[in-house]
């Protein structure tokens, strides 16, 4: 697996799957965020894409608890959102990248082909 997405919002998964599988990225989709651990024991991703704030789950937590872990501190993390200081709060706990919601498909692509090249 090299993309995974972390998102609560099924729509949003199938429709970021669709859109990267079609440019022939691998990718698993968690639209159950309390199943990203255990996805993540089975198979390391080069890049999380991750909402920011979902129910009882959160994606800052997420965040930081990737990149705190000497294991997992090399996988990208892209945090998406339509919070208007998600830009800030993403640069501040090391997010690589962020993607204002709602998303132009081009700037996903480019985006996830920036972080993986």
């Amino acid at each position: 697996m090299k993309i995974l997405i972390v998102d609560d919002n099924k729509d949003i998964c199938q429709l970021i799957e669709s859109i990267l599988l079609a440019d022939g990225y691998d990718i698993q989709s968690c639209c159950n965020p309390s199943e990203f651990h255990e996805k993540l024991k089975h198979a390391k991703p080069e890049l999380i894409i991750t909402d920011m704030l979902m129910s009882g789950f959160d994606g800052r937590t997420l965040t930081k608890d990737i990149k705190n872990n000497s294991e997992t501190a090399d996988i990208k993390v892209m945090l998406m959102s339509a919070h208007p200081d998600a830009a800030q709060i993403s640069n501040e706990i090391g997010a690589d990248d962020f993607l204002a919601k709602p998303f132009e498909i081009d700037d996903l692509v480019d985006k996830v082909e920036r972080l993986l090249n």
